[in-house]
């Protein structure tokens, strides 16, 4: 047993294995007839559904939302007999959409006997964020702007939102077309003060409060920190926005 362990420690540190996937017992109906030379082999159909179960249970997902085509076996041989155990391993840690590929270490009585490699397409449906309609640079997303559509993201970028609450309130950082997948990168914090606008320089420290105009000399959102000028002295310092007029200074 300790040796079983020590081999399966050391094929992780090979593998740089994070997220193992133990099946257990595999079932007698997917192991093929013993061969002429007393050993079992295990069959494509097998593979094929651990490899979907694997996707289901670490993308959350039901079957009915993941896919697998185009799915290749390599290095199935047969092993002896006796009660075959596999555990599945994805080699690289990248996103279970696309093309994937795992591992499978399979043991014969709690010995490790053989390593299969999968690699399949692998097709994810998940509902997303789109806009019910054209969206203008900088303007700010409402709730009503926005519809969720059962898409598959094997397709689409990793940052697609999937919760309209990440995206109301943001603003659009170009125009976005009715229909569009709303992607992170397409929103951001909504400017509410711009390049040239004149606001209140504010410093406080206890019960001192000091007050002085300023222009800003770029534009900023909420809590950024920005260049400004006072407009008395003509030094420019940096503040931070607390509103769409009124800057904060270190005191």
């Amino acid at each position: 047993m300790k040796k079983t362990i020590k081999i399966m420690i050391l094929l992780a540190c090979l593998f740089g294995i994070s997220f193992p996937f133990e099946l257990g017992a595999l079932d007698k109906k997917a192991v093929k007839a013993i061969t002429s030379q007393g050993k079992q082999t295990i069959s494509d159909a097998a593979f094929r559904k651990i490899f979907r179960d694997y996707l289901c249970q670490h993308l959350g997902k039901e079957k009915s939302d993941v896919l697998v085509s185009r799915l290749k076996v390599l290095g199935n041989k047969p092993v002896p007999p006796g009660e075959i155990n596999l555990r599945l391993f994805q080699k690289e840690k990248r996103r279970l959409a696309g093309y994937v590929k795992l591992v499978v270490i399979i043991s014969v009585n709690g010995v490790v006997k053989n390593k299969v490699r999968l690699s399949g397409w692998v097709d994810v449906f998940e509902s997303v964020v789109c806009a019910r309609r054209n969206l203008k640079k900088r303007e700010i997303v409402e709730e009503d702007d926005l519809y969720l559509a059962r898409k598959n993201i094997s397709h689409l970028s990793s940052k697609v939102l999937t919760d309209t609450g990440k995206a109301v309130g943001l603003m659009a950082k170009h125009a976005i077309k009715k229909d569009t997948c709303i992607k992170e990168w397409m929103l951001g914090k909504p400017l509410i003060v711009e390049r040239g606008d004149m606001v209140t320089i504010l410093a406080e420290s206890g019960n001192l409060r000091v007050t002085v105009p300023g222009r800003a000399l770029v534009k900023g959102h909420m809590g950024e920190l920005i260049r400004v000028q006072n407009a008395m002295s003509k030094k420019v310092i940096y503040a931070r926005i607390i509103d769409n007029s009124t800057v904060s200074v270190d005191f």
